[in-house]
């Protein structure tokens, strides 16, 4: 059982270490575009201004490839998970 326990404090450590920083990222960005919303809205690339990418365009692609990074790993340490429980 400590074996279980210590898989699951190993995944909510990994779950907090993706989130927290995503959540900040994300928090930051939107934070960024509105306290600077004159110089970045001033830069453009391909045609879009700069916040159009950090609010709309960029976000998605990161969130999708962290997204299944994320669960992919997370599949991982479950199956650690069962295997503990199925050497019990």
């Amino acid at each position: 059982m400590d074996q279980i326990e210590r898989i699951r404090k190993r995944q909510l450590k990994f779950a907090l270490g993706v989130g927290i920083p995503y959540f900040a990222f994300v928090i930051g960005t939107f934070l960024l575009v509105y306290l600077a919303g004159a110089a970045v809205s001033k830069v453009s690339i391909l045609g879009f201004p700069l916040h159009y990418w950090l609010v709309a365009i960029a976000i998605y692609p990161i969130t999708w490839v962290l997204f299944i990074w994320y669960v992919h790993k997370a599949n991982t340490i479950e199956d650690e998970i069962a295997e503990a429980v199925e050497g019990e």
